[in-house]
């Protein structure tokens, strides 16, 4: 059964990243197509934030307790990366076809497995979901295609995705109950009236690092690792020779 699902892995993997290449166009939009994310997640926040009706209170909850949700779901995606064996990313384990033009990912020297983008994205889908229907299928598609054009690309593998996406979804749901919603949320929430300037200020700030997938704590986290554990390039370098050795089907894609 385990040679089944990784070979199904693989054939997944090889009919989506066969297209890579085929088209610039196509290839361009793969690669941008995240750009859009953080226009898409403060859209449909500042809609959902201020439509005025009798759920707005739940709503708000629901889009303050989003923030710590997707911090827990990333925390949980790298403690379960952590514990099972290093995976390397498709592009250098078994090769993978480039875009047509060139590009470097950029990524950090982490597992393949499971996929923090797909944690990332999904856990906010769910959590819009909870409160609008439409909010969260527009977000749900858009998380839908961005991870697929990872796997497109070769940064993962389907699995990486999928698991990805369900310790968002589920962390999404377990977070948002009731009573740790409302734990989490109201006592924040009752400083809005009190105190709008400083509230709405320090709100952007999270949502501007929610947007942007945490850069600066994520920076902050890598540097506290790197200083307990130490840091080198010697996994990054195996991980590219092993793509070499491989003999990717086109042009190899590096880190930059």
């Amino acid at each position: 059964m385990t040679d089944f699902l990784a070979g199904l892995d693989v054939s997944i993997f090889r009919a989506l990243n066969d297209f890579c290449g085929w088209n610039p166009t196509f290839d361009r939009i793969v690669v941008h197509l995240e750009v859009i994310r953080g226009s898409l997640f403060m859209g449909i926040v500042g809609g959902l934030w201020y439509w005025a009706d009798d759920e707005m209170p739940r709503r708000r909850e629901t889009l303050l307790t989003m923030i710590p949700a997707v911090a827990v779901a990333l925390v949980v995606n790298r403690v379960i990366s952590m514990l099972l064996p290093f995976r390397t990313r498709p592009m250098y384990s078994i090769g993978a076809n480039a875009p047509s033009f060139e590009w470097h990912a950029d990524l950090e020297n982490w597992s393949s497995f499971p996929s923090d983008n797909a944690t990332y994205l999904f856990t906010i889908a769910a959590s819009f979901w909870l409160i609008s229907r439409w909010g969260g299928l527009a977000f749900g598609v858009f998380a839908a295609f961005a991870t697929l054009g990872r796997v497109y690309l070769g940064i993962h593998y389907p699995s990486d995705i999928l698991v990805g996406a369900l310790i968002g979804i589920a962390t999404s749901l377990v977070v948002n109950r009731e009573p740790v919603r409302r734990l989490i949320a109201a006592p924040i929430l009752a400083l809005e009236p009190r105190y709008p300037a400083y509230f709405y200020g320090l709100f952007f700030i999270a949502l501007a690092e929610l947007s942007g997938t945490f850069p600066a704590t994520r920076r902050i986290a890598v540097a506290i690792v790197h200083f307990i554990t130490g840091y080198s390039r010697q996994r990054i370098r195996s991980a590219a020779s092993a793509g070499r050795s491989a003999g990717p089907r086109t042009h190899p894609i590096s880190f930059p």
